[in-house]
């Protein structure tokens, strides 16, 4: 994911090196963070991510294909009659077609997506084996990404790989709501609410606010909400495997990077935990203790599980551990001067986004 957001940031710097004064560019819009998500009967319902219940192809487009502007059908093969003169001038007309072919960005792909993650559901014979082959509709809407050109086309195009893992999501839940025993789906059914509330708050704890990252935000955006998405997903399937007594593998996290949170069991973001890579390559943390305080700054990686963390001001040293699925922690090894935090203070983070 993050490799494409790079290659999207290398293809629109070398647009705008080129294509300076261009007519007809578009403007950026924001793409929304989907507020007010709710689950409806057990089954999550993002708004402005609209799943139908049929799974018809919207009329007019194949499943197997992206929406093109200007499709036409595929002009007949030239006779041996034909003339060496119009078959030149039909390959000039063929390219000229082919310049002016472009994917239709705007095109909603929501019901074709359900289709496709239907169909692999269907086809497929474990739950392993469905959530390893969301990579092939991954890589089957790829060419959005890849087509885009202007800022807005990859805000656009980015939208569609959240709605795969999202379409996802829904998915499982709607297996594990009809399978679960009521005790264990009112335990899951709450921890997803809390997720569902707190993916706004965490999304900005992240990237930090629309001003800070201008026309790129909805891009991260996107691509940070199907990261996460995905994780749920993963989390949601393996209660589901449990169920069916399926075997279950979960991917590795990160054993430097990942957010953190202190919920204390509701939907608020209590205290947080968020290390990341910057964009200059430097590993970077940041550090937030409910009622007393925080700490941005640095961390080296041990090699032992241990990250070195040292906040900008070097008044506050420690060590944070990841441990995966299971959550991380912090704990405080030196201070100077005034600090929010103690020496020998440790903090928690158990929900792992």
């Amino acid at each position: 994911m993050k490799k494409r957001i790079y290659l999207l940031t290398l293809i629109l710097m070398a647009g705008l090196c080129t294509g300076c004064g261009k007519e007809g560019t578009e403007s950026n819009e924001g793409t929304e963070i989907m507020e007010g998500t709710e689950i409806i009967e057990g089954i999550e319902i993002n708004e402005g991510t609209e799943i139908n219940e049929g799974t018809e192809n919207i009329e007019g487009t194949e499943s197997n294909e992206l929406r093109m502007e200007g499709e036409s059908s595929q002009a007949e093969e030239p006779s041996m009659l034909e003339s060496s003169e119009n078959q030149d001038n039909r390959e000039n007309q063929d390219m000229e077609l082919n310049d002016q072919t472009k994917i239709d960005f705007t095109y909603d792909y929501s019901e074709d997506i359900k289709a496709d993650v239907e169909d692999l559901v269907s086809g497929s014979a474990s739950l392993q084996e469905e959530l390893e082959n969301m990579e092939k509709i991954i890589q089957k809407y790829t060419p959005l990404a890849e087509a885009a050109q202007t800022q807005s086309e990859m805000n656009l195009s980015s939208k569609w790989f959240f709605v795969i893992w999202d379409t996802e999501l829904n998915s499982i839940w709607g297996r594990f709501s009809d399978s679960a025993d009521q005790e264990t789906k009112e335990k899951i059914l709450k921890e997803q609410r809390n997720w569902v509330a707190m993916k706004e708050e965490v999304t900005l704890l992240s990237l930090g606010s629309r001003e800070e990252n201008g026309s790129m935000f909805p891009l991260l955006q996107n691509s940070f909400l199907e990261e996460i998405t995905k994780n749920r997903a993963y989390v949601l399937a393996n209660e589901l495997a449990k169920i069916r007594g399926e075997s279950f593998v979960m991917p590795e996290k990160s054993a430097k990077y990942g957010l953190f949170i202190d919920n204390q069991e509701t939907g608020s973001v209590y205290s947080s935990l968020n290390t990341r890579q910057g964009w200059e390559g430097e590993d970077e943390a940041s550090i937030s203790i409910y009622r007393q305080g925080g700490a941005e700054g640095t961390f080296v990686d041990n090699g032992n599980g241990e990250l070195i963390f040292t906040s900008d001001d070097g008044k506050i040293k420690g060590i944070i551990k990841l441990n995966g699925w299971d959550g991380a922690s912090f704990k405080v090894t030196e201070t100077a001067g005034e600090s929010p935090f103690a020496v020998g203070e440790e903090f928690e983070f158990p929900f792992a986004f």
